[in-house]
């Protein structure tokens, strides 16, 4: 019994040796990482660009002009920021009710790739990709297309409600509102 106490205690103190240590590891860490903030004048934050609402509204208008200016089928036109949040959407009257599916898999696939859903169909040919892409959300239909302003990324944009070509017309006519 005298035995098994001892045994008892060595382990609690290595245990609490080891949780001293990892303590000792954590506010090394930390000391290290303030230390290299100040040197860089960093505060540890990142900003990053994204889609205004503005910006967003306006691709949406155009996108909505085109399609009344060339008669074609009534679109869904969404809109998501770089962080794949929606910023705006617009179902127009009549439109499919298979688009509010398939379009938001479509600016959610542009955003992820930062490529137009049109490229990713022409590339991606094998069986299980396809399947693949198909089974985590993705789309590679056309209509999804990424936004870029200055060459940085800042959202994506997905429209349907026409064929596929209809759809990326759509699209690529808004992409002109920025």
């Amino acid at each position: 019994m005298a035995e098994e106490s001892g045994t008892s205690q060595a382990t609690r103190r290595g245990v609490l040796g080891m949780a001293g240590a990892v303590a000792g590891g954590v506010a090394l860490s930390q000391m290290l990482a303030d230390s290299a903030s100040a040197a860089t004048g960093s505060s540890g934050s990142i900003t990053t660009r994204t889609i205004s609402l503005a910006q967003a509204q306006r691709l949406i208008e155009a996108a909505v002009r085109y399609v009344r200016d060339h008669s074609l089928p009534p679109m869904f036109v969404l809109v998501v920021d770089s962080a794949g949040e929606t910023k705006a959407s617009l179902r127009m009257d009549n439109n499919s009710s298979a688009a509010v599916m398939l379009v938001p898999a479509k600016a959610h696939t542009a955003r992820s790739f930062r490529t137009a859903t049109a490229d990713l169909a022409t590339n991606i040919k094998d069986p299980g990709q396809i399947a693949s892409f198909v089974a985590s959300g993705c789309s590679l239909l056309p209509g999804g297309r990424p936004i870029f302003e200055n060459g940085q990324f800042i959202g994506a944009l997905g429209a349907g409600g026409g064929t596929p070509a209809q759809d990326d017309e759509v699209a690529r006519a808004a992409m002109g509102a920025l």
